[in-house]
């Protein structure tokens, strides 16, 4: 397969950006689920970028002619990764933010993320310097209830009590799902925040010549292509191969 966009993560959580893509655009996708190393949030800096540096050297060598990051953590590495492979990066999190800057009325706004999108000050670097105001709500252990299909659990509804206790007094009448994987907890989201808007990521890419009649997408896992399959269910039906990266 050539011509086509790779889509990376850390696991299934981009499957989210992967459904955008695919319902607005003509195109042969490649989306790889990075989890031998999933969660990159709880990881150090040096590690998500030798991830992406790794995904995205892997789609340029294979034929893809854009690359999407579908993580919040390894967006901040779009910039530098598209300077190495000469080819288009898209991140997550810049049109995120615009979508933010015309969502948020008073200016303040809860960014619900992993540990590692906090820490990069991603949101924060585009938001504050507009007079926006960002809360953060460290939400790393929602991430795991996703990848094991968990989310209806007692442990998962605890977990985001613990989190997100705090939220109504913030303030806020934007809520940012900071992490692709967070659409996919939406109801148990939602209570802590009943009156704000809530925006989840996105990602458009631009118009292309390179349109296909009978656009395809394949599947791969660094993985255990079984766990993969489970983890996306809400998805559908889909079939991983594995692949050592």
């Amino acid at each position: 397969m050539k011509d086509f966009v790779g889509v990376i993560d850390s696991g299934v959580g981009g499957l989210t950006i992967l459904r955008q893509l695919t319902e607005n655009a003509s195109r042969n996708f490649l989306y790889i689920a990075d989890h031998a190393f999933c969660p990159y949030g709880t990881k150090n800096e040096q590690t998500v970028f030798r991830r992406a540096d790794t995904l995205t050297g892997f789609c340029k060598d294979t034929g893809a002619s854009e690359v999407v990051i579908a993580c919040n953590t390894a967006s901040r590495f779009a910039a530098e990764l598209s300077e190495k492979y000469d080819l288009p990066i898209y991140d997550v999190v810049a049109p995120t933010c615009r979508q933010v800057m015309e969502t948020t009325v008073n200016k303040r706004v809860a960014l619900l993320a992993t540990n590692g999108t906090i820490k990069g000050r991603a949101y924060r670097n585009i938001l504050e310097p507009l007079g926006i105001t960002v809360y953060d709500f460290p939400c790393s252990s929602f991430v795991p209830f996703v990848e094991q299909n968990a989310t209806s659990t007692v442990s998962c509804y605890q977990a985001v009590d613990q989190a997100l206790s705090n939220l109504p007094k913030c303030g806020a009448d934007t809520v940012i799902l900071g992490c692709t994987h967070f659409p996919l907890m939406l109801l148990q989201i939602s209570h802590y925040c009943p009156s704000a808007k809530i925006v989840q990521c996105c990602c458009n890419l631009p118009n292309s010549d390179i349109l296909q009649a009978s656009p395809t997408v394949e599947y791969l896992t660094t993985g255990d292509v079984d766990f993969a399959a489970n983890a996306a269910k809400w998805y559908g039906n889909i079939s991983f191969k594995h692949i050592s990266l």
